[in-house]
């Protein structure tokens, strides 16, 4: 048997929920002549990977989810999507000829919003951590298929486990909504991770998103709300739509940056996925919305599957936030992966 490392209640009843949102958002679309022209990324890898339900420490309940990795010279970036269609992004990298390696597993509980405090009730999701050697990254995965990546460390252990770090109560509105009264809101938790030095986020419906802890984690009676930067709205076509029409999904995105971890930003989806990228110093003056940058139908086998005809294929667009450089990744799931401008 293999250790879990749960969250125990009692360190958690501290938790702060802060709710928060803003009113500025771009709806986006590509551009039909050029979203053509990008090729299509590059099958490299593919694991079966288990992962443990919320509060089993053995693995006769263990689910095995299917993860696919992709490389797109257009973005340069290495994309995994699992069968669920949550997909996570990282720079193009060097493959090396190694395999993925289980380091530990954590169990989070998950406040729905509008839960004040951790209970018996409270979701738990379980969550494993791999080193995945072939791309040398990170890779926490989590029952509901959810996946992120993270660099490794200088200092890599695997005998710690997360500890709680604060909590937040977003606003996510849907396309059609101009202001937050009924905006949906999404429970978060953030946890530090101890053997990587990583901060965890995950939100009530268990998509999980890895970022960098600040030097002294916050007061947790002194949460600080986060500061609203901007919304959009995004349109995504599903794998076999060729063409941007009315009939094309929208989907309302937040962004956020997050004082409790050094303003890093928080981009948050209506579906509940979330990523995270740095806070540049400033934003682009006189910037607004995104640019369409590229699209993909990308293939997920589930767990146990060898053959790519009886795989899911999900459409997923790419936008250039033109505040800050960095790259948005948007599924037709609603997963959300950002990729720090180079």
């Amino acid at each position: 048997m293999r250790k879990r490392f749960a969250v125990g209640l009692l360190a958690l009843t501290a938790g702060f929920v802060v709710t928060f949102g803003s009113t500025d958002r771009v709806v986006a679309q590509g551009d039909k002549e050029k979203d053509k022209g990008p090729p299509p990324p590059k099958f490299i890898y593919g694991h079966d990977l288990k992962v443990r339900p919320g509060g089993e420490t053995d693995w006769v309940k263990a689910v095995k989810i299917g993860i696919e990795v992709f490389q797109d010279e257009t973005t340069k970036a290495d994309i995994g999507i699992s069968e669920t269609g949550s997909i996570a992004v990282f720079p193009k990298t060097d493959l090396r000829d190694k395999k993925c390696e289980w380091m530990t597993a954590h169990d989070m509980s998950v406040r729905k919003a509008g839960e004040p405090e951790f209970t018996a009730k409270t979701k738990k999701f379980g969550i494993e951590l791999f080193k995945d050697e072939r791309s040398n990254q990170l890779l926490y995965v989590c029952e509901t298929g959810s996946l992120a990546f993270a660099p490794v460390p200088g200092t890599l252990v695997s005998t710690k486990g997360p500890k709680w770090h604060h909590a937040l109560e977003p606003k996510v509105r849907a396309p059609e909504q101009d202001n937050f009264q009924n905006a949906k809101r999404v429970g978060l938790e953030v946890f530090k991770d101890e053997n990587t030095g990583d901060l965890i986020y995950i939100t009530d419906v268990g998509a999980i998103a890895a970022g960098k802890a600040p030097a002294t984690a916050p007061d947790p009676k002194k949460i600080a709300p986060p500061k609203t930067e901007y919304g959009l709205v995004l349109k995504v076509r599903g794998a076999n739509e060729p063409d941007f029409t009315d009939k094309t999904k929208r989907i309302g995105v937040e962004v956020f940056s997050d004082p409790n971890a050094g303003d890093q930003l928080l981009y948050i989806t209506e579906a509940g996925s979330i990523s995270t990228a740095p806070k540049p110093a400033t934003f682009k003056a006189g910037a607004k919305g995104v640019t369409w940058k590229s699209a993909m139908a990308l293939k997920a086998r589930k767990g146990g599957v060898k053959e790519f005809d009886r795989a899911t294929k999900y459409g997923v667009e790419v936008f250039e936030d033109n505040r800050t450089g960095h790259l948005i990744f948007i599924s037709e799931t609603g997963s959300i992966a950002v990729l720090p401008k180079q």
